[in-house]
């Protein structure tokens, strides 16, 4: 599993994947998320931790699956998963749960 600064690197990276793929600049998709173009920076380079709803946000901006702006090396065996999502609250542990388990579905497909 990724520790927490490369985990935010590679998520990073992937949104600044999909935009490019939809040819949008920082700042249209600051402006269909309700951010500021820096944070899409940060966001970017890893430098800005998201929340859950931001994340959602993005990916709908993106029109991309929120798994698909997870890195692929993010799906630890459950007990790695539980570890980290220890101090969540039961409703976001389930939907990172589902969201990682729908990722893995994607990639076997």
């Amino acid at each position: 599993m990724l520790d927490p600064q490369e985990f935010y690197v590679e998520v990073g990276r992937l949104v600044r994947k999909a935009r490019e793929q939809l040819r949008l600049n920082q700042e249209d998709l600051a402006s269909r998320v309700h951010l500021a173009r820096t944070s899409i920076t940060n966001i970017e380079k890893g430098r800005q931790r998201l929340l859950l709803h931001t994340l959602v946000e993005l990916a709908a901006a993106l029109r991309v699956s929120p798994a698909d702006l997870l890195p692929e090396n993010a799906a630890a065996p459950e007990t790695g998963l539980d570890d980290v999502l220890k101090n969540l609250a039961n409703e976001e542990k389930a939907w990172i749960k589902a969201t990682v388990q729908a990722k893995r579905r994607r990639r076997r497909l």
